[in-house]
């Protein structure tokens, strides 16, 4: 008899191995549990950190831009005793130059006070100054009064790593002199091959103009005119361009000369600088001459400018500064429009207009006038007595950028009113940079207002769709085919809408507007065709409703543009932008919100239908069916129920597509014009914040006023779109504890 073969396992052997199999696994699970909540813990650390480390580097480089303004002494350099008329720095600020009364000219180091060289220009100096706008040519009038044009020039060399700087004088023009006759007060203008020479003798004004002068060679070929003025004249200042001239009198009344024409000057404009109770103690001209400051004995600087409007022309004063005590000397920098103020009380003020306050003083023991300069780079001031140069160092590297400036409306030269305006660049170098960020934040809320416009119905309202209403074989298809959308790059879409859109609409605008009235038509009238079938007929097609809808919007769109001439004649005259323009005010431009609206809206439709989709979808199935259950219609069902439990979703959907608008870059930067004007005209455009970075960041000089400005900007939408995040996150916590008890 065959013997069966028994197991050697027991049953208490059996289930112990199942144990240890069981405990394995959930070691296992255990395991990967936590390998996976460390991972999970450790990419949501680093997102934070990131964001964090994003807002301290914007942080780290916008700061320096706002950090205080100071003036600190810099020792003294003691020279020879002359009389100072003139004083000077060089392009780099490491060599000080001395034009003294009896013609020496004398060059010093800066750093050691070391003298480096000295010239005799042979003969008595009573009066020298910078020719405007250079900073190596000055204008010397000997006791003759004869005017001298001499160049000061410095060659660097640079010695087994030490660098040395040899300066020379030389006439900056082949003629020896210029003779003025009597003379108590002039200027000088060198710009574009033009030079101009102003003089004053008491009530008489000469001109000199001498047309393609070059440096090296002889002045050729003046042309003179003089003009007799009423008052006796003690201080003249040239204009811009050598387009006017202003003409201060003893009196305390600016006049100003249209000088474009020598042989018919006129005068434009004449006001009064100090009111009867003040006396006037300095003026000087601001970097572009558009600006003369005045301050008088009360300590007040008041900044006049020129404005053009429908009146005429004329000065207008657009700020005042309060010093506190009598004002004795105003020098302006050589290169930005700010100025430096001594007060009888000994201390230095600097001050930038544009700005719009006082950035600085310092006790300086200045309580006379001196012979002053501030260097090229505005990081220098030096006063000469006549034995000693006293040097200042100021630190004052942005003072274009405050509060006022950035947010408040200012008063810019030559504007008849405060304005908000950016300008970062033009195309001279004595403009007024204007950094007001305010048009920058509107465009950008512009941009994404009217792309939302344009989105926000059909993405959401196509998500309802899709999600409740259309059959799941139909879904299938059109939800990752709109999805598909995503991925197209907006270079694309911005290129598409600046290039081919925006002609289109330009020359077609009665037959877009028309479009936008006639598909809505089209959708409403298939809905009432579509409620007036026998069900037995929409039965047939239940589901295929979107499908057969298409060909009415395609059919819509013809007709619009079809009728689009005949709309522009019935409504608008002929001609729909100038009835834009004439009737309607509103102005018109080839790239604007319109189109903006349209092509970003096109880029913010994916992600919002998407995401409100899926939480259409996701809602529970047996809360519809209880709906329906209980006698609500399937339009009840989808207003009451399904709608309130997905709107925490919906929510969030809503607001990842305006972070997305928000932040949009190259749609805006292509469809847009980039102008930053403030008009919500959706004819107009506008420049965005991220736009703006984009077009100038590449351009700016690294750690400039405009380059943190810019990343000013980048910190500003930083903080616009963390806003947004937040609102959402908090609103949809709310709606989620509100509605998910459904």
């Amino acid at each position: 008899m065959a013997l069966e073969p028994t197991s050697h396992e027991s049953p208490v052997a059996t289930n112990f191995n199942t144990s240890l199999l069981d405990s394995g696994k959930a070691s296992r699970r255990t395991l990967f549990d936590r390998t996976l909540r460390i991972l999970v813990t450790m990419g949501g650390s680093t997102v934070l950190a990131a964001i964090v480390l994003i807002f301290l580097y914007l942080l780290w480089t916008v700061a320096p831009a706002f950090a205080p303004a100071g003036i600190s002494d810099n020792g003294q350099i003691a020279l020879v005793d002359r009389q100072a008329r003139l004083v000077d720095f060089n392009e780099a600020g490491d060599v000080l130059m001395r034009v003294a009364a009896d013609g020496i000219t004398e060059f010093v180091a800066v750093d050691s006070g070391a003298p480096l060289v000295a010239y005799d220009l042979g003969f008595k100096v009573t009066q020298a100054q910078r020719v405007y706008p250079t900073l190596d040519i000055y204008a010397v009038l000997d006791e003759k009064q004869r005017l001298w044009l001499v160049r000061a020039s410095y060659d660097v060399a640079i010695r087994a790593g030490v660098r040395s700087v040899t300066p020379r004088l030389e006439a900056a023009f082949s003629n020896q002199f210029i003779s003025l006759g009597k003379t108590d007060s002039f200027d000088v203008h060198l710009a574009n091959d033009s030079l101009v020479i102003a003089s004053m003798n008491d009530t008489q004004m000469s001109m000199l103009r001498y047309d393609n002068a070059e440096l090296g060679l002889p002045l050729l070929n003046a042309a003179q005119a003089n003009l007799t003025v009423d008052n006796s004249i003690e201080k003249i200042i040239l204009g811009p361009r050598n387009e006017w001239v202003y003409l201060q009198d003893i009196d305390n009344s600016l006049h100003v000369y249209d000088i474009t024409d020598p042989n018919r000057m006129r005068e434009l404009f004449h006001t009064q600088l100090a009111s009867a109770t003040r006396s006037l103690t300095a003026t000087v001209a601001l970097l572009g001459r558009q600006s003369i400051l005045a301050a008088d004995d009360r300590g007040v600087i008041t900044q006049w400018t020129v404005v053009r409007d429908d009146l005429g022309f004329r000065m207008q004063p657009i700020r005042n500064f309060e010093l506190g005590s009598a004002i004795h000397t105003l020098v302006s920098e050589p290169r930005r429009k700010g100025i430096l103020a001594a007060t009888v009380d000994g201390y230095l003020h600097l001050i930038y207009p544009t700005s719009g306050n006082t950035q600085t003083q310092f006790a300086a023991d200045q309580t006379t006038p001196h012979v002053n300069a501030i260097s090229p780079r505005a990081d220098q001031f030096v006063t000469a007595d006549n034995s000693r140069l006293h040097l200042f160092q100021l630190d004052n590297p942005h003072p274009e950028l405050s509060f006022s400036a950035l947010w408040n409306e200012v008063w810019y030269e030559g504007y008849s009113e405060p304005v908000y305006s950016w300008q970062s660049s033009a195309a001279d170098n004595d403009f007024e940079p204007k950094f007001s960020l305010v048009p920058l934040v509107f465009g950008t809320l512009k941009a994404a207002f009217y792309a939302l416009l344009f989105a926000l119905p059909l993405a959401v309202m196509g998500a309802i769709y899709t999600a409740y209403f259309m059959p799941a074989h139909i879904r299938t298809w059109v939800k990752p085919g709109i999805e598909v959308m995503a991925a197209l790059p907006t270079v694309i879409l911005g290129f598409i809408g600046g290039l081919w859109l925006a002609p289109i609409v330009e020359q077609e605008l009665a037959s877009v507007l028309s479009a936008f009235v006639m598909v809505p038509c089209a959708l409403v009238a298939c809905a009432l065709l579509w409620s007036v079938l026998p069900n037995s007929k929409r039965e047939r097609v239940a589901g295929g409703y979107a499908l057969l809808v298409v060909p009415a919007i395609i059919a819509a769109i013809i007709l619009g543009f079809q009728i689009g001439p005949w709309f522009e004649n019935a409504w608008f005259g002929g001609d729909s932008r100038t009835w834009l323009r004439e009737v309607a005010g509103l102005d018109y431009a080839q790239r604007n919100a319109l189109v903006v609206g349209m092509m970003m809206g096109l880029a913010v439709i994916p992600p919002i239908f998407s995401i409100a989709e899926d939480a259409i979808h996701g809602v529970p199935q047996h809360l519809v069916n209880g709906s329906l259950a209980l006698g609500a219609t399937p339009w009840q069902t989808l207003s009451q129920v399904v709608l309130l439990t997905a709107a925490p979703g919906i929510f969030s959907a809503v607001m990842i597509g305006v972070g997305r608008a928000v932040g949009e870059t190259m749609i805006v930067l292509m469809a847009t014009g980039n102008t930053p004007i403030m008009d919500f005209n959706v004819f107009e455009g506008m420049r965005t914040l991220a736009a703006n970075i984009a077009v100038e960041l590449p351009e700016t000089e690294v750690n400039s006023s405009h380059y943190r400005i810019l990343f000013l900007t980048a910190f500003v939408l930083f903080m616009i779109t963390f806003f947004f995040n937040t609102i959402a996150e908090i609103v949809r916590e709310r709606l989620r504890s509100h509605y998910g008890n459904l």
